[in-house]
C-alpha cells in the first residue's frame, strides 16, 4: 500500500470518525447485528436442507439496507427537531434520542431473528431465557411509543 494511499484512507476514517461521533458506535453495532443475522441466516438455510436463491437474497439485501437508512434517519432527527424547534422558538424540555432509540430496536429485532436462526439450526444451543428476555425487552420499547 502506497503512503498516498494510507494518507487517504486516514483522511477518510478522520472525516467520518469526526462526524459521527457517538453515532460510529451505533452503526457498529447495526452492522454487526446485520452481519450476524445474514451469517446465521445463511447457516440455518443450508442446515435445514433450505434452498438459496438470488431472489431471497435480493429481498434481504434491500431489507438490510433499510435499516441503515432507518438509522441515517434517527441521526437526521436527532439533528434536525432540537434545531428547527429552536429557530421555531419551541422549547422541548426534554432530549429526544432518536437514533439511540431506534439503533436498540434494530439490535432487539436482529438479536431476535438472529435467537430464532439458531433454534433453527440446533434447538438445544441458547436457553429460552435469552429469546424470553430479548421479546420482552422489544415488547417494553413498543409499549413506551404508545
Amino acid at each position: 500500500m502506497t503512503n498516498s494511499t494510507k494518507w487517504l484512507i486516514s483522511v477518510i476514517c478522520g472525516i467520518a470518525a469526526t462526524f459521527f461521533e457517538q453515532y460510529g458506535l451505533f452503526f457498529l453495532f447495526v452492522c454487526a447485528a446485520i452481519v450476524f443475522d445474514c451469517v446465521t441466516g445463511l447457516i440455518k438455510a443450508k442446515a435445514i436442507g433450505e434452498g438459496l436463491t438470488s431472489e431471497k437474497g435480493f429481498k434481504g439485501f434491500w431489507k438490510k439496507l433499510g435499516l441503515l437508512v432507518g438509522l441515517s434517519f434517527g441521526i437526521y432527527l436527532d439533528y434536525a427537531v432540537p434545531l428547527l424547534f429552536a429557530r421555531a422558538g419551541i422549547t422541548l424540555g426534554v432530549e429526544l434520542p432518536f437514533a439511540l432509540i431506534i439503533c436498540c430496536y434494530i439490535v432487539l429485532n436482529e438479536s431476535i431473528s438472529i435467537c430464532e436462526n439458531l433454534y433453527d439450526i440446533n434447538p438445544g444451543i441458547l436457553p429460552n431465557w435469552i429469546v424470553a428476555l430479548l421479546k420482552g425487552s422489544k415488547e417494553k420499547i413498543e409499549k413506551r411509543g404508545k
